[in-house]
């Protein structure tokens, strides 16, 4: 029976072998925080390959994945391996009497490895629980996302009889649970190895980029809606703005429901648009360019108005007669494989999304990326920007614009009553914090600007000097 062997034309790079000794040297327990795009799969993959040629009598190997098209992914990779997976998600009857006859050709010693590619939600189910405990060979669980699974409902699927236990992640912290987190780390172990984006860059597992942060300010309308959120927030929970606050967002719904609410009044801010269409009709070439759009929609009450993205897109067709193609969960999976065949070769010029490219797919050909929203979760920008500068043949450099949002830049603090700046204050300093963290490894860093591309009025460092921000 086949052997997961790493293929000819696999040749592991120097971070990736140091990942795996790391992991061994901690007895096959540990998390790879590695920068997206740097290849977490397939350095996973050797770690597993190690050990099952190590393993003595059978080894099986569970791969759990937070979304489905992760699952086919995955198992792409695993045959390059040389192994077939088992898939183990959607209907039981489709996979559970394969997994069965599996586990007992192992326990029998009538197979050498079995490997099992399955959901979070699949992996925490009873009956999933109850089948894996059948085997009687050397298990190792690979948590691919691996913050996903310090989710209440999902820590059953961490499985107390795997002796090698990988989580992957380039951000493995709960943002805002403290106790998920830590379920984590008392199960996988410590992060063993840490590689960032910078070093990546450095050794060209990514590509390089320029940052271009644009300021744009709210309208009064939505700095009055806005004042009034914060207000709300405060009275429920004083400390929701304070970065070092850890609101527990589970255990306060109120609280989750006004940030959320907040957050798309910030992403849907009405001036966006008008900057976006002015940028792109300056582009050179608008071919291979990404705009994150916000989650939210046109009028800030839920089931009103028209969805951001679509607004964005139908913006971008009608006024600039640009080929653009929406990428959401409401286009079917073979919709989507479509629409990314379009934007590899161009036929499509500009694609529009939420959070449906935030994980796990490739998009390797964007060139550009304007992020019109983006949650104060580092972990979504964090890999949204490792998703964007992941090499593509003819790429050099990406460019990424972003949309600072502030109040109306006219207007000085000082004039401000007192809660009303603090207010202002926090917003500009969740705003500045991504910015800071794109800019540090960009490629025009540290003043974050690009000789002969416009950017809105005003700059971070004078945002900074006027709201006395200037320790960030």
């Amino acid at each position: 029976m086949p052997v997961l062997t790493p293929p000819d034309w696999v040749e592991p790079r120097p971070y990736q072998q140091r990942a795996v000794r790391a992991w061994f040297e901690a007895d096959g327990r540990g998390i790879f925080r590695m920068a997206t795009g740097t290849g977490k799969t397939v350095t996973a993959l050797q770690a597993a390959s190690q050990v099952a040629t190590n393993a003595e009598h059978g080894f099986l190997l569970v791969v759990a994945v937070p979304y489905q098209h992760l699952v086919d992914q995955w198992a792409d990779d695993i045959r390059d391996f040389g192994c077939e997976p088992v898939y183990a998600y959607s209907s039981r009857q489709q996979w559970q009497p394969r997994l069965e006859r599996e586990l007992l050709e192992l326990n029998q010693g009538a197979r050498d490895t079995s490997i099992v590619v399955t959901t979070h939600q699949t992996l925490a189910t009873e009956a999933t629980q109850q089948t894996l405990e059948r085997a009687s060979v050397p298990m190792m669980l690979i948590g691919d996302e691996v913050h996903h699974l310090g989710a209440p409902h999902r820590q059953k699927g961490l499985l107390s009889h795997a002796q090698f236990r990988l989580g992957l992640s380039a951000t493995p912290e709960r943002w805002y649970d403290e106790a998920g987190t830590e379920a984590l780390t008392e199960y996988f172990g410590d992060a063993v190895f840490d590689y960032g984006l910078q070093e990546a860059i450095e050794v060209d597992a990514l590509c390089e980029y320029y940052y271009i942060p644009h300021i744009v300010e709210l309208t009064d309308e939505e700095l009055e809606v806005y004042d009034h959120l914060t207000a709300e927030i405060g009275k429920h929970w004083p400390h929701a703005d304070d970065d070092n606050g850890g609101v527990d967002l589970e255990a306060h719904p109120k609280v989750k429901h006004l940030l959320f609410k907040r957050a798309r009044l910030i992403g849907t801010a009405d001036n966006k648009l008008d900057v976006l269409t002015n940028l792109v009709e300056r582009q050179s070439n608008p071919q291979h360019t990404l705009v994150y759009c916000s989650d939210g929609s046109t009028d800030p009450e839920p089931g009103v108005g028209q969805r951001h993205v679509d607004s964005t897109t139908e913006r971008l067709r009608t006024d600039c007669g640009f080929q653009v193609s929406r990428f959401t969960a409401r286009e079917s999976q073979t919709e989507r494989e479509g629409i990314l065949s379009d934007f590899e070769c161009g036929a499509t010029e500009i694609l529009t999304s939420i959070r449906c490219l935030d994980e796990g797919i490739d998009v390797p050909a964007t060139r550009t990326a304007y992020i019109l929203a983006s949650t104060t979760n580092p972990r979504q920008y964090v890999q949204r920007r490792g998703r964007i500068l992941r090499n593509h043949p003819g790429k050099d450099i990406a460019v990424i614009h972003d949309f600072i949002t502030v109040p109306d830049t006219n207007t000085h603090p000082e004039f401000l009553a007192e809660d009303q700046q603090q207010s202002e204050r926090s917003l500009i300093r969740k705003e500045l914090k991504r910015a800071l963290t794109f800019a540090e490894s960009a490629r025009n860093h540290p003043d974050a600007e690009v000789d002969g591309v416009p950017t809105t009025e005003g700059s971070l460092q004078e945002l900074k000097r006027r709201y006395n921000l200037l320790e960030m």
